[in-house]
């Protein structure tokens, strides 16, 4: 077992964050008695990763893994949970521009210290958000848990198997008919596994997206058949943590502007554009604090 804790930035509110997360997120965490559980992998390991919050001098996250690491598994582990829980985001400038928007204002107040909790592969962020294009939440969840329970693996824990997020190697030797089985519909089975064979022959690099600037992320994914604007912006954002991006397209975020500026009726995608650029360079957390907004009210 390895236990090590990593440092929170100011204004990090753990509870409120893992409230979120555990309320959508509903195939990969487990929060049970102040302890956030989930698989990732080390070294392409997978292995139980236990989050909790130390409130000493220092406030931090104490991290237990269950499981004998190297060095250079230790490191990436780290670097994984860092990426993931936006320590390394400091969102006191964001905080002092929305009090300059009085509709804005009121919802980052009520909301401080929520932070997003990003995927760990830019690869589990797309087949996830491939797989949720024009679903609900509840459905999406399930489609997602059948794949991880047909390709995935397990890691067992005092009784418990804690699944682990299939590999593109896993899901590209499926066949299209095994999720459709699945009540995938042809479309998106086609989708899932394809993109799941150019990750593992190498013909698309994920990784190699983080050295591109937005608009090359977007030029490079959107000729990928089953990838969108909506998706593409999705990766940018809960798989890269792109801080400054606006998906006005969204039906949930131009409800939330509605009811956060008090509009007589929905704003379109362009007077969303309009609206947001004052939320500049911070618009991506501004969407994630108003998408909290009208789902919590």
């Amino acid at each position: 077992m390895e236990t090590f804790s990593l440092t929170m930035p100011p204004i990090y509110h753990f509870e409120r964050t893992v409230k979120r997360l555990t309320a959508y997120e509903k195939s990969a965490f487990h929060w049970r008695e102040g302890v956030l559980r989930r698989t990732l992998r080390a070294g392409g390991k997978p292995c139980l990763i236990e989050i909790s919050e130390s409130k000493e001098a220092q406030p931090s996250l104490r991290i237990r893994v269950h499981a004998s690491l190297t060095k250079q598994e230790r490191l990436e582990l780290e670097g994984t949970l860092r990426h993931m829980f936006a320590l390394d985001a400091d969102l006191l400038s964001f905080y002092r521009q929305a009090e300059e928007d009085a509709h804005l204002a009121q919802v980052v107040k009520e909301r401080k210290g929520l932070h997003w909790v990003l995927e760990p592969s830019l690869y589990e962020c797309l087949i996830k958000t491939i797989i949720s294009q024009q679903l609900n939440l509840s459905f999406a969840a399930t489609l997602i848990q059948r794949l991880v329970a047909l390709a995935g693996e397990g890691v067992k824990h005092k009784g418990e198997t804690y699944p682990v997020f299939p590999s593109p190697e896993r899901v590209a030797e499926l066949d299209y008919e095994d999720l459709t089985a699945r009540q995938f519909n042809r479309r998106k089975a086609e989708y899932v596994i394809d993109i799941s064979r150019m990750v593992a022959e190498g013909s698309l690099d994920l990784e190699g997206l983080y050295r591109l600037e937005d608009e090359e992320v977007l030029e490079r994914l959107l000729p990928l058949r089953g990838v969108g604007r909506w998706t593409a912006e999705c990766l940018m954002l809960f798989g890269m943590g792109r801080p400054d991006l606006l998906p006005a397209a969204d039906i949930g975020l131009r409800n939330a502007v509605r009811k956060a500026y008090n509009l007589a009726v929905q704003p379109t995608e362009e007077e969303v554009r309009t609206i947001g650029e004052k939320w500049k360079p911070w618009r991506s957390y501004a969407t994630f604090y108003l998408w909290d907004y009208i789902t919590t009210g």
